[in-house]
């Protein structure tokens, strides 16, 4: 139990329904945390991780109506009996989506809207909003509008904004769900020198197993609305079965030795970081007398490449870009003489730092943005002559903010809404509904309004409203926000089915193992340009421009870069193909 004098977060017997619901959202939480801990909130999606942080600052029970039961004391102050305004000072809360909580008309402004509402001096207001902006990379954003800003860029103001307060309990939903990873790892290093500097007590909801693992105190997981798991990154982390019972993704170092463990080899213990993943397996292989002679060399696996590979030889382009430029109003350069061909059927994954272009670049693909220099050619047609409504038949595109495309009254008028668009016939209509409702395991809120559901049951029906059009080529704009490990894998998978029927997928994400497993090609772009074009095998390999553009390979790649001393190599892609590797090394292969 927590010491008393130490706790700056006290929660019991705390139980909440939204109005309207019938389902609990929260079931008899008790939880202490002290001051200085910095401690990850997971679970999987519709667990009740963000109702847990709306209780803290007060937002509810005065914001958002329900029947509330229990105790939640933070600092020692009942949020239930104290105004959200003294809160405020005390409780400093990140929203999910960053439009909620941006409205300055320049980046400047937003980082200094909270301090200077409590009344900070104005050297010591400029002096935080530099050095915040310099952590968060923003310095040269600060007197852009938020609006003109990447998803990414204004999830990083949403935490500037908050960090300038310096409020005693920090509490962070998704922070750097649209961030790229060495912008998450930053954000998490920002995160543990205010706790270690400021004693600043850190509270995040975050599905980023691996950052998680390196950089929290403490792990509490809810299920259904209840406290199902708490303890160290070490401990929960062990647990053999944590996928399965949680919807958690362990680290890749986690789950390689699980899986090595399965296969009949000795390891006493999980590691969860990759110096401690390397440290053990450099161990086993000593004391097991493994003579190491040469490096191992992968085949050319990943069959799954292949159908990208010879698609480009065997047909003509489906998308075909020629010098494009994109230039926003204001001057701002967003793309800058992009050449690029898109063949049928290739699972491409286009990645790159917050800001790069990718966006703007696949908006040129169904008519959402319009070349300022050069063109773009879909399946013929100049995209210059036609409207979104005529490219949406060919080409479909999922936001990477659903609440940007939703806007029926229930979901299944949602997903109904593109094909009768299109002029179907209601049998057609119905029979897309139908198929795409029980893909994405969306049957059971079928009649629910769209905007009343959690962000990863709105994301999914995103990404039915498209798929419900059949077109030949899908685009996924960060399609696994907000989503748990199973509602990634779920999406991801459905959108590889299709992708093997013969459709052309291209997916903008930062989940790196997801690039790594999927994807036939990947696009890596920095400051609008095309820095590398290969496949994954190909640009995992290339760490050092990577890092030009705010990326990292998968832990898994990085783990076998770390390793290339005693035989395993540096283009490693999954868990599976390192067991395979290890196997191969011990028995002398």
């Amino acid at each position: 139990m927590n010491n008393t004098e130490e706790r700056v977060i006290y929660i019991e017997n705390l139980s909440f329904k939204y109005s309207g619901s019938k389902r609990e959202a929260l079931k008899n939480i008790s939880l202490s945390i002290n001051k200085g801990e910095f401690v990850a909130i997971m679970g999987p999606t519709g667990a009740g991780k963000s109702t847990l942080c709306l209780t803290l600052n007060g937002s509810i029970p005065y914001m958002i109506h329900g029947h509330l039961k229990g105790k939640v004391l933070v600092d020692s102050i009942n949020t239930q009996e104290t105004l959200m305004q003294k809160l405020a000072s005390i409780v400093g809360l990140v929203f999910q989506n960053p439009n909620l909580q941006l409205f300055c008309l320049d980046v400047e402004s937003e980082l200094a809207f909270g301090p200077e509402n409590l009344a900070v001096e104005r050297e010591e207001i400029a002096r935080r909003v530099h050095e915040i902006a310099k952590l968060l990379r923003l310095e040269d954003l600060l007197e852009r509008s938020p609006s003109q800003l990447s998803g990414g860029q204004k999830q990083a103001v949403a935490i500037g904004a908050v960090l300038t307060m310096l409020p005693k309990v920090l509490v962070l939903d998704e922070p750097t769900s649209n961030l790229d990873p060495i912008g998450t790892k930053q954000v998490f290093e920002i995160l543990k020198r205010l706790k270690k500097e400021k004693g600043i007590t850190v509270i995040i909801v975050s599905h980023k197993s691996e950052e998680i693992a390196e950089f929290v105190d403490r792990i509490v997981i809810l299920r259904d609305g209840e406290k199902f798991m708490d303890g160290k990154p070490e401990e929960i982390f062990s647990e053999k079965d944590i996928v399965n019972k949680t919807f958690i993704r362990p680290p890749q170092v986690s789950e390689l030795i699980y899986k090595l463990i399965q296969r009949g080899y000795a390891f006493e213990k999980i590691p969860t970081t990759i110096d401690e993943a390397a440290e053990l397996i450099r161990d086993y292989l000593i004391k097991n007398n493994v003579n190491i002679n040469k490096k191992v060399t992968l085949n050319s696996s990943n069959q799954q490449k292949s159908l990208g590979e010879s698609s480009s030889v065997k047909n003509e382009p489906i998308i075909k870009i020629r010098n494009l430029w994109h230039i926003y109003r204001g001057g701002v350069v967003a793309v800058k003489d992009i050449n690029l061909d898109i063949y049928p059927g290739e699972f491409i994954s286009i990645i790159g730092q917050n800001g790069a272009g990718k966006t703007t670049l696949v908006k040129h693909f169904n008519g959402l943005l319009k070349p300022t220099k050069g063109f773009v050619m879909v399946k013929g047609y100049d995209t210059r002559t036609m409207q979104v409504s005529e490219l949406s038949k060919y080409v479909g595109y999922i936001y990477q903010n659903p609440d940007d495309q939703l806007f029926a009254d229930t979901v299944e008028e949602e997903i109904a809404f593109g094909p009768r668009n299109l002029g179907w016939s209601e049998e057609e209509i119905k029979r897309s509904v139908d198929e795409v409702l029980k893909r994405l395991n969306l049957e059971h809120l079928r009649d629910e309004h769209p905007l009343s559901l959690g962000l990863g049951d709105r994301h999914r029906v995103a990404v039915a409203s498209v798929l419900s059009m059949k077109p030949d080529v899908i685009i996924l704009d960060e399609p696994t926000t907000g989503q748990d490990f199973r509602g990634s894998r779920e999406i991801v998978n459905l959108i590889n089915d299709l992708n093997k029927e013969g459709k052309t997928v291209i997916m903008i994400t930062h989940d790196m193992y997801l690039v790594a497993e999927y994807s036939h090609r990947v696009i890596v772009m920095a400051q609008g340009e095309i820095l590398l074009d290969g496949t994954p095998k190909e640009v995992f390999s290339k760490s050092e421009i990577l890092a030009k553009s705010y990326l990292s390979p998968p832990q898994i790649t990085l783990l076998g870069q770390k390793l290339s001393d005693v035989g395993f190599p540096s283009d490693i892609l999954s868990v599976d193909e390192f067991c395979d590797v290890f196997e191969r090394i011990v028995k002398g292969g």
